[in-house]
């Protein structure tokens, strides 16, 4: 791009008259004299050689391109479904932080798979009692086992006595004691066994223990829904987790509008500066926009860009039909507003001229112009306003001479 500075050079005419100068006339021809507006069809500032010579003004050199007409249609930035997940309660519990680890934050990062917490089992008020009156008769059987099982211990002690002191009794005998033995003490143990199940059901964490919370799939915290020591029940939303590098767009068209367009160009707010976002179609979106009342589309950004998030506002670049058109594309920055109407400065030489900029084209980055603008035209991109402001000051200063 070349530069160029506007300045004004002061220029002193003095008055050779005789008897004092009027002050009016002093003051008038004292005046800076950098730029002129030039009578003609097409409206602009001369500026002078002294001012060309200290740069300050940007220019960029137009170039052809074919463009497809485009609909500009806006919306904004949606969560992605198939990027976020729901940690939910498997069961109705007490919530704890897992072991050592602090539970997670808004905006931390979690791996997928990562354990962050545990969920304490609650029973249900049914379930205890019914735990409960199976625990008294386990225990009962308990004591009715162990009560067999001393008799059949003495039984045998005996049957092996009379037997060693001279076979007072027979080996057979003493075999039927100790497999009558070995059974009371098996049953024994099995009601032991259902009595110490029993009482885990009725504590803490009943039978199955603390369940592991986890993230299925890793990404950012975005919603906390519940916190340790809490109570939750079956189902309940826990945590929810979002990854940002998958976007989608809500384009909301205008009323009448039918556009079938694979694909669009989207540009989000903040980001107008910066080349736009290639997005192709997912389908309509399931709900209608209650302001706009048109249809609307969702889009699946190919990328994103540090600080974007759902909720953004966005406009899209949507192709439609017809055969692609030839001009060239004035950027945003050479675009300045006056009198209702959009300009853009041309250079020529020393002269700076002033043309009409049709909008009825918008493409990202600029309007797409096929008339009044010629490709290896230079445009002004840096200075357009304060062009803008010494043409209207020279043609004050014209109309008050």
């Amino acid at each position: 791009m070349r530069r160029y500075i506007l300045v004004a050079c002061a220029g002193v005419c003095m008055v050779g008259c005789r008897g004092k100068a009027d002050p009016d006339d002093v003051a008038r021809t004292a005046a800076p004299a950098a730029a002129e507006r030039h009578a003609g069809a097409e409206p602009g500032v001369t500026l002078t050689k002294d001012a060309l010579a200290k740069a300050g003004i940007e220019t960029t050199t137009l170039a052809a391109r074919p463009v497809t007409p485009e609909l500009t249609a806006y919306g904004a930035l949606e969560e992605d479904p198939d990027a976020q997940f729901t940690v939910r309660a498997t069961v109705a519990g007490t919530i704890h932080a897992a072991a050592g680890r602090a539970w997670p934050a808004l905006g931390q990062e979690l791996a997928a798979d990562a354990v962050f917490g545990e969920l304490e089992p609650r029973l249900a008020p049914g379930d205890r009692l019914n735990f409960t009156t199976q625990l008294a008769t386990a225990r009962g059987d308990l004591n009715a086992s162990a009560a067999s099982l001393a008799a059949a211990q003495s039984a045998y002690e005996r049957a092996r006595v009379l037997n060693a002191d001279n076979k007072n009794v027979s080996d057979k005998a003493l075999q039927q004691a100790a497999a009558t033995l070995a059974s009371e003490q098996a049953k024994e143990r099995a009601a032991r066994a259902n009595v110490a199940s029993l009482e885990r059901s009725l504590e803490p964490g009943g039978t199955i223990g603390n369940l592991r919370l986890k993230a299925d799939r890793g990404g950012e915290v975005v919603e906390i829904l519940a916190r340790p020591g809490e109570a939750i029940e079956q189902g309940a939303a826990v945590l929810r987790v979002a990854r940002f590098d998958r976007l989608l767009m809500r384009v909301d068209l205008p009323v009448g509008e039918q556009v079938d367009a694979p694909s669009a160009l989207v540009v989000p707010a903040g980001f107008e500066t910066k080349p736009p976002i290639r997005a192709a179609r997912v389908g309509v979106a399931p709900v209608t926009d209650p302001h706009t009342q048109g249809i609307s589309l969702l889009y699946r950004l190919d990328r994103t860009a540090f600080g974007l998030r759902p909720g953004t506002a966005a406009a899209a670049y949507l192709a439609v039909g017809g055969s692609a058109r030839s001009g060239v594309l004035i950027p945003d920055s050479a675009v300045v507003q006056q009198d209702g109407r959009m300009w853009a400065y041309v250079q020529a030489g020393e002269r700076f001229i002033r043309r009409a900029v049709p909008t009825d084209v918008p493409a990202a980055g600029g309007y797409l112009v096929a008339a009044g603008f010629s490709p290896g035209e230079r445009v002004v991109t840096t200075g357009a306003q304060s062009l803008l402001s010494e043409e209207y000051k020279s043609s004050n200063e014209t109309d008050e001479n």
